[in-house]
């Protein structure tokens, strides 16, 4: 029988914040909850931010005017670009100075962040697992989709010269567009088993999660760590998508307030992304998000926290296209196969049970194409309404962690019973295809057992479709139900009180200023060349007795 992946835990860094915990959902949901949950948001982002300023905190997160100085700290140049508008890290936080970073582009700087955060949720000491799950049984898929490219990347390495600087040794190897795993694996896990990304443009994490989800099942990994890491917040990639004329600009902005009545003396940038409205185009963010997939066996033993199932991720191209960046036909089969899985596994009441995270990026054309992949596969399986939110409505466009932000957004909603509307629209335009779909305008609250799937769906340049299926914890549960006895799934409560201990002692720790990363340099770095005795089904590191086996499968018996 095929593990489950379960989801144990999740960290990431945003424009709202960390995602331990929920804290950059509950902000996001900031009106919604309770004055208890406020007051931890407040303190977690002030730890991060430097300030106890209420007014501070909430103006300078979420999608906004980016800050003046953040071009000339991490760009050779900073133009006037046609807007300031953005999802930049809570103002005051740069996550390379949660650890001894040498001049780490922020793309690797945030996955050092989010990663670290992404293993203290799971409320179990990492050297612990390592010590119960071979190393090359974990594994560690994350990427970017515009490569590192701040000064510290490639970005720097392309520009040093015509800035009076120099390429520095360091250049290279961190502008490569799957840093973001070779990080994690190097200096956060230890870990030795498969690494990369499958760059898929802005559905990058989804095509990440496809592979996590694959090791899972066929057990090459135990463990599989599964991100994406990307600020898009560079003047290059500014201009570039200016150029594209997909990038909500000032000037349109402007206009855009004024058709509709609201203030019009300056450009209202927290209200710049404006997903299936009346709209201008998209606008850029920065993120690092992180799951951590497990083999339902080893996290019921541990005792884990079960977040949730990632049940798979649906790849499809465009097939012939008139515009590498135009949108296209596969997102209609992704949709479609994770709705068809649905369906077929869980019946016609499940389909009634699900909400959607649309790819949603303000841009006009995208409104209505993907209005209607949703609306005409909605109403095939007769879906009678449909939830849908977007979530860069808050956040921007996070390019390749986009994905990431949709799930961590998922996972919280499950937690909060909370899911955020498209509260930057008075209305939807005009011709958005709304049949069979209820777009939320205003945050939804519902009731536990409501919903017990997520679809997440992202479309990106190139014909990149990627949609993913997730279960609720609730329905999760009642999955290793079949797999497991009563007597085992009690054993597993049991070891679980511990977890929640403990994760209450992190929580605590983090709302008192704790904001360090894990980051291991130098340190238990193994010597193949003096240290390993290599046998035909084994090799041995003599100075630990760890043995890495080398026996795999090949999966061609009929022809053996």
């Amino acid at each position: 029988m095929s593990s489950l992946p379960l989801i144990v835990g999740y960290g990431g860094i945003n424009a709202a914040g960390r995602s331990i915990f929920d804290f950059s959902h509950q902000r996001i949901l900031f009106d919604s909850i309770t004055k208890e949950k406020q007051a931890e948001v407040l303190q977690s982002l002030g730890c991060l931010m430097g300030t106890d300023s209420k007014e501070k905190i909430l103006q300078k997160t979420l999608i906004r005017t980016i800050d003046e100085d953040f071009f000339d700290n991490h760009n050779f140049r900073s133009p006037k670009l046609p807007t300031l508008a953005g999802g930049q890290l809570p103002s005051g936080f740069n996550p390379a100075d949660t650890y001894n970073s040498r001049q780490h582009p922020r793309g690797l700087a945030m996955t050092i962040f989010g990663l670290s955060d992404a293993v203290m949720s799971l409320g179990l000491p990492w050297e612990e697992i390592l010590q119960k799950v071979p190393r090359e049984k974990i594994s560690c898929v994350s990427g970017c989709a515009v490569a590192q490219a701040d000064k510290y990347g490639m970005g720097g390495m392309f520009q040093a010269p015509l800035a009076d600087s120099r390429i520095t040794s360091k250049h290279m190897a961190m502008s490569l567009g799957e840093g973001s795993a070779d990080f994690g694996h190097a200096y956060v896990l230890g870990s030795m088993g498969s690494t990369g990304s499958y760059t898929g443009a802005c559905a990058t994490f989804q095509y990440n999660l496809k592979l996590g989800i694959s090791m899972i099942q066929s057990g090459e990994s135990l463990i599989s760590v599964v991100g994406a890491s990307e600020s898009g917040i560079v003047p290059e990639i500014y201009e570039a998508f200016s150029a594209t004329k997909g990038l909500a600009e000032d000037v349109n902005l402007i206009k855009l307030q004024e058709k509709l009545g609201e203030d019009c003396a300056h450009p209202n940038h927290r209200k710049i992304c404006r997903p299936f409205g009346d709209n201008i185009g998209m606008s850029l963010g920065e993120s690092a998000q992180f799951v951590v997939l497990m083999a339902d066996n080893l996290a019921l033993e541990l005792g884990l926290n079960i977040h949730g199932a990632a049940l798979s991720s649906h790849i499809h191209a465009d097939g012939y296209k008139k515009s590498i960046s135009g949108p296209g036909a596969g997102n209609y089969l992704t949709v479609g196969k994770a709705m068809h899985e649905i369906n077929k596994h869980f019946g016609e009441i499940a389909l009634s049970k699900t909400f959607f995270h649309a790819h949603g990026t303000s841009t006009p054309q995208n409104r209505e194409s993907e209005s209607h992949i949703i609306s005409s596969i909605s109403k095939a399986f007769g879906i009678q309404s449909l939830p849908v939110t977007a979530i860069k409505s808050y956040l921007g466009h996070s390019l390749a962690a986009a994905g990431g932000d949709q799930m961590i957004s998922t996972l919280g909603s499950w937690k909060n019973n909370l899911i955020p509307g498209i509260t930057s629209i008075p209305k939807i335009a005009d011709n958005v295809y709304s049949e069979n779909v209820s777009f939320l305008l205003e945050n939804l609250e519902f009731e536990d057992g409501d919903f017990d799937f997520a679809v997440l769906n992202a479309k990106g340049f190139g014909g990149n479709n990627g949609t993913a299926l997730v279960a609720s914890p609730t329905k999760t549960m009642s999955l290793l139900k079949t797999k497991y006895t009563s007597e085992q799934l009690k054993k597993y409560h049991a070891e679980n009180e511990s977890i929640s201990n403990q994760l209450l002692e992190t929580k605590n720790k983090i709302l008192q200023g704790d904001i360090k990363s894990r980051y291991i340099f130098g340190e238990n770095v193994i010597d193949g060349l003096n240290n390993f005795e290599v046998e035909p089904n084994k090799i041995t590191n003599k100075l630990n007795n760890e043995k890495f086996y080398l026996e795999s499968t090949l999966p061609y018996k009929e022809f053996f």
